[in-house]
Parts: C-alpha cells; structure tokens; sequence
C-alpha cells in the first residue's frame, strides 16, 4: 500500500551525504513531520554523477522504539523522476539490528562493509530494487516510517549517522559508491504545500437610484350625478312656466 503525504506538513529535518570511499557521489534526503510519522525522501544527485540508488542505512536516537519501527511506500514526491526510476519499498524491504551492523543480509552487495576501524553501525537498513540496472535503475525512493505505539517525531533522528549504497555508477555505470553523514541539528518549519485560500471579499453592494417620479396630472372636478339631475329638473321647471306664461299672454278670440 502507498501513503501519500499530507499537505500540512509542518517541520522537516534535510541534508547531503557524500561518499568517503571509491567514485564521486551526492544523494540528497529530506525528512519530514507528518504528525506521529515520518515521511523519508532520497534522492540522487544525477548533476554530480549517474548512480543506481540500493540500500539506505539509518539510526534513530532512541534504539528502544526499534521493535516498534515498520515502514510503508510513499507516493513519488520528485516531479523530476519517473515511475522506472523510482522505487516503492515492500515489506521485506525493511529490516533492524539493535546492536548495529553494516550488512543487513539483503545480499546483491546491498551493505556498508569497510570504511575503517571506525566506521560507524547502523540500526535500520532498507533494500533499493536488486543488484545491476537491467530491470531496476532507482534515482529515488519514499517511505513513511511509523511506531506501533509511540509517535514518532524528528528529534528523534538529528545528529544521527545515515548511510546510503550506490551501484552502476558513472557514465559508464560500472562505479560503486558508499556514502555517509551525520544529520543536520536543525529542524525546519516548512510552509503547508496547499496553505488554505484567502476568502474571497464580499462584493461591494451598489444600490439601485430610484426612478424619476411622473408628475401627476391635474385633476379636473366632476359634477357628481346627483347635481347634474338637480339641474336638468331646474332646466325642465324653468321651460313649463316660460310656456305658461307665454299661453296666459295671449289674446282670447
């Protein structure tokens, strides 16, 4: 199963190794908080010199959490490495020695043998794809390590000796390289991949004008029916008594 990374990621813990025996190599890591696990990224350096990535050597300062380590596949965080160039850890890929060692028994060459009377053990080891690059040639790889009881944190792995196996190095890929450092004291507060967006403002309310208003016609009085009546039964009155008149005015034959 792969575990994708979440998007806040809040402090992250980087740094180079570089090889102290053999050809010329840099792999670059990247250690990140995701809130109780850890996310770990390695990367060839390709600019400094080709090689096929193979194993990777870790210690952790409390070696009491050991027991409880397991590690998953992360997707491909590197825009810049395709799906044959990456290589998603399996469950047999994984392996810890309390007491340290050099050589996990992975076989294929996968170990950190040599380096001198000094040279230093490691607690966890991770097998990289296989021996050669006929079938894998890995620049990058990413696992989530968890506790089965216990949050894991960065404190937990600065100022801790890592080491990494290189194969098939070089233009002509037949270089070998081991690598190793010490990681760095200083843990980094990154910003979140996708911050929240800012609102968006409310839009400024405009208000409407309100409309001209019509002028209002004047009105004209109207004689209320029952006046017109009144007049027309004056009117009709008036007419009778200008025809009596006129009738008693007139001389009798």
């Amino acid at each position: 199963m792969v575990i994708a990374a979440s998007p806040a990621q809040g402090f992250t813990l980087s740094g180079s190794l570089y090889n102290y025996e053999e050809d010329d190599t840099k792999v670059d890591y990247w250690l990140t908080d995701l809130g109780g696990t850890i996310q770990f990224d390695f990367k060839v350096d390709t600019g400094v010199n080709m090689a096929d990535l193979r194993g990777l050597f870790l210690n952790i300062n409390d070696k009491s959490l050991l027991s409880g380590l397991s590690a998953t596949a992360a997707s491909n965080p590197f825009a810049d490495i395709d799906a044959a160039n990456f290589y998603s850890i399996g469950s047999n890929d994984f392996k810890i020695d309390s007491g340290g060692t050099t050589n996990f028994g992975f076989g294929g060459g996968n170990n950190l043998n040599g380096g001198g009377r000094n040279a230093p053990n490691y607690t966890i080891g991770l097998n990289i794809g296989q021996q050669g690059i006929s079938r894998y040639d890995i620049q990058g790889t990413s696992f989530i390590l968890q506790h089965d009881s216990q949050a894991l944190s960065l404190d937990l792995f600065t100022e801790s000796l890592f080491g990494v196996r290189l194969m098939s190095v070089g233009e002509d890929r037949q270089g070998s390289s081991k690598l190793r450092g010490e990681t760095s004291d200083e843990i980094v507060v990154s910003e979140p991949s996708n911050p929240e967006p800012e609102p968006t403002p409310f839009p400024t309310v405009v208000p409407t004008p309100l409309p001209t208003p019509v002028p209002t016609p004047e009105s004209r009085e109207v004689p209320e029916p029952v006046g017109i009546l009144a007049l027309v039964g004056l009117a009709t009155t008036l007419t009778r008594l200008r025809r009596r008149d006129h009738s008693s005015s007139r001389p009798s034959l």
